[in-house]
C-alpha cells in the first residue's frame, strides 16, 4: 500500500510538471485578462475611429463592442492598441475588448447622434 501511494504521488508530480511546462509553451494557463486604460476620443458619432489603449489584447484581432454592439471595422490591432470604428446602432455605454472569451473592463464612450450625445 505504501509503495502504491509513493508511485501515485510521483505520477501526480510528473503530471503537474507537464501541465505547468505545457502552459508555458501555450501561454493559456496564466493568460492575463485584457485591460483598457484609455479611449481617444471618448465621444463621437457612428463612423468615428476610436483608439483603444491598454494591455493584453494579443496580436490577433478579436472582438470590440460599443455598449454591446460589435465593431465591424477594426483598422489595426496590437497587444496594446486597437483602432476600431464606432458601429451603426451603437449607443452610449461601455467599450469592451474580448480576447479568447475573456472580457476587459468597460470604459465609457458617448455616442453622438446628429450633434446630440445620447
Amino acid at each position: 500500500m505504501q509503495t502504491n501511494l509513493k508511485e501515485m504521488a510521483r505520477t501526480i508530480r510528473q503530471l503537474l510538471i507537464l501541465v505547468i511546462v505545457g502552459a508555458g509553451f501555450t501561454g493559456t494557463l496564466f493568460a492575463a485578462s485584457p485591460s483598457i486604460t484609455s479611449l481617444s476620443p471618448t465621444s463621437g458619432k457612428v463612423g468615428t475611429s476610436v483608439t483603444i489603449t491598454g494591455a493584453n489584447f494579443g496580436s490577433t484581432p478579436s472582438t470590440v463592442t460599443f455598449n454591446g454592439t460589435p465593431a465591424t471595422t477594426i483598422s489595426s490591432w496590437t497587444p496594446t492598441s486597437i483602432k476600431a470604428v464606432v458601429p451603426s446602432g451603437a449607443t452610449t455605454g461601455k467599450v469592451v475588448v474580448t480576447v479568447g472569451g475573456v472580457a476587459s473592463n468597460g470604459v465609457s464612450f458617448s455616442v453622438a447622434h446628429g450633434g446630440i450625445i445620447r
